[in-house]
């Protein structure tokens, strides 16, 4: 992955004069999350020219505000495996196994793209372990319905689940281990070890989901594509027999701005849950509804109530989904709630909803542990589209995996559902079904190259010539005397193009550190001494705004670094010198 030099990508002013040059492209992608951002990636690999653009910042909707894991879908496994060997399977054989071998696909496609992802992306994910405390030898009611599950402890069916879950990865996650009460008390002194029997640790993938998200867009910029933010859709532009052929758009980032038309043969809506507020757009306000939200929040608890290395679930809540508890950027993730929902962009977090995760989150807590209501340091609320294809013949029920619908007679197609998982296998999805309906484009376009094309950030670079490497943050602290915490977060999130944020660094500003031990780059956030806070630079915003298309304070605080989503009083404190950073860099 290290072999290629680290493409250059233009920038977000050169791209929106692109946009009003004229120029007609084959594809035009409305939506810039995770999905749409890949369509545009995987379009644009096979020799397409796309334009992409999103009304906001690039996440700033679902794709920002996920569970941070890459996983290949072990409930989905669980209750597809419950369901195929229960005895109602018996009076209808082959309709159950028809929905297994559905489920199976699907699931034998979340390991291959969680596959890609850690291979091929190293530099944004990691492997994180998630322990299962079990702590009956017998579980009524039975996990998932499923009566024989009641005896999983004291059978060691849990055991083999896992080691079979290893198996269909091909082995390419770490092993799957047992833990016993006593070693769970060292690895995780946090839970409560006394009531447990044992406790089975498997494997996940788990990223930093906007930067992830941002990784994508700016890898289809620098293969080509012409991809914007804050460029809103204003209304779909249509040729005299009735088929999409382009948008009338506004740029929003200049006040008093005009909208112009982009032109393209193909359309494509990646809204996610906001699909059907595209498809009034093009289709008008009468639409039937396609595309269902189910809300999800997640709170952040300070670093002590997990262990750093080591993460667990709940797979059986009091409403009967997974709770998850892990390690994230130095603090404690706990979510998701599962509640059904209209689409909303900013949607408040439910007080009620937070509540109830620090009623969850205790369940498996040693009792000397409390989580109070004001340890709650941060909260967001993302909705996860479950969508119907409304040109489909059997509107039977919402797919757990993904939808690509094409209208019959304006030519737009859109896709939605899915997980963050899957980004790549439903751009690659939604393209393929594209071209399979134009013949033009299909006789233009060369087969799909996503699955072997790293995000920006592996590639040698002139401080980096070998390319990414496992040991990138201990080159990059002893070449700049830096810190070793904020070299590693640089090395996460910018990877081989980290060594060029600190060249933003203000002149005169870095400083030597107290303990002499490496220089001091100045942090957006101190905390209450020079040697804490959070590794976030004040040289990361001057970056942003040249090379990563930020626009708005939002932007910095809550996607190119996640302050806001740690610590949302730190990210007030910290607004007015991130204002008056991009003040000073977009004369404000």
């Amino acid at each position: 992955i290290s072999s290629q030099p680290e493409k250059p990508f233009p920038t977000r002013v050169e791209n929106v004069k692109r946009l009003k040059s004229g120029e007609v492209f084959d594809v035009f992608v409305v939506g810039g999350g995770a999905t749409g951002a890949g369509i545009a990636m995987e379009a644009q690999l096979r020799g397409l020219s796309v334009a992409c653009v999103e009304q906001e910042d690039f996440a700033s909707g679902t794709s920002s505000k996920s569970t941070k894991l890459l996983w290949a879908g072990s409930r989905y496994l669980v209750k597809g495996l419950c369901k195929f060997f229960s005895p109602a399977s018996l009076w209808n054989p082959k309709g159950a196994w028809d929905e297994f071998t559905g489920t199976w696909n699907m699931v034998m496609g979340c390991f291959r793209e969680r596959g890609y992802m850690l291979d091929m992306c190293p530099h944004l994910t990691n492997w994180v372990p998630i322990a299962v405390p079990l702590d009956k030898w017998f579980v009524w009611p039975p996990p998932f319905g499923y009566p024989p599950a009641a005896l999983g402890p004291a059978t060691g069916l849990y055991v083999f689940f896992f080691k079979f879950y290893d198996a269909l990865s091909n082995w390419s996650a770490p092993g799957s281990y047992v833990m016993s009460a006593s070693r769970a008390k060292e690895e995780f002194p946090q839970m409560d070890t006394q009531r447990m029997k044992y406790v089975c640790v498997f494997y996940e993938g788990a990223h930093n989901d906007a930067r992830t998200n941002l990784s994508i867009a700016f890898t289809a910029a620098a293969h080509g594509a012409c991809i914007a933010n804050y460029v809103e859709v204003r209304r779909i532009l249509f040729d005299d027999s009735g088929v999409a052929c382009g948008a009338e758009v506004l740029d929003r980032s200049e006040p008093g701005s005009k909208p112009f038309e982009v032109r393209a043969k193909k359309v494509i809506y990646a809204g996610g849950p906001f699909t059907d507020g595209l498809r009034e757009i093009s289709e008008g306000k009468d639409i039937k509804p396609v595309v269902n939200g189910s809300g999800g929040t997640h709170i952040v608890l300070p670093p002590y109530y997990c262990p750093r290395h080591l993460g667990m679930v709940d797979m059986m809540t009091s409403r009967g989904s997974f709770l998850f508890f892990l390690p994230w950027e130095g603090y404690t993730l706990v979510g998701t709630t599962d509640v059904k929902t209209k689409p909303d962009l900013h949607h408040e977090v439910p007080e009620d909803e937070i509540q109830y995760l620090i009623n969850e989150c205790e369940k498996y807590l040693s009792p000397k542990l409390q989580v109070r209501r004001r340890d709650v340091m941060s909260a967001w609320y993302g909705i996860r589209p479950l969508a119907l294809d409304p040109n489909a013949k059997d509107q039977s029920s919402a797919s757990r995996d993904h939808v690509v619908s094409h209208h019959p007679s304006n030519g737009i197609t859109f896709v939605s559902g899915g997980k963050w998982t899957t980004w790549r296998e439903m751009a690659e999805d939604a393209v393929e079904q594209v071209l399979e309906r134009d013949q033009a484009l299909a006789a233009k376009s060369g087969p799909s190259k996503s699955l072997e094309t790293p995000l920006v950030g592996t590639g040698r670079t002139e401080f980096f010539p070998e390319g990414w490497h496992e040991s990138l943050a201990v080159q990059l602290s002893q070449q700049c005397d830096l810190a070793y915490d904020v070299a590693q977060h640089l090395i996460r999130n910018y990877g081989t193009r980290a060594r060029e944020v600190l060249g933003y660094a203000e002149e005169g500003s870095v400083k030597g550190s107290r303990s002499g031990l490496y220089k001091h780059y100045p942090r957006l956030y101190e905390g209450a001494a020079a040697t804490t806070g959070y590794p976030y630079l004040e040289a990361e915003v001057r970056y942003a705004v040249a090379n990563e298309y930020a626009v708005a304070p939002a932007d910095i605080l809550a996607r190119r670094t996640r302050l806001a989503f740690l610590n949302s009083t730190a990210a007030l404190l910290t607004l007015p010198r991130v204002v008056e950073i991009m003040g000073d860099c977009l004369g404000w």
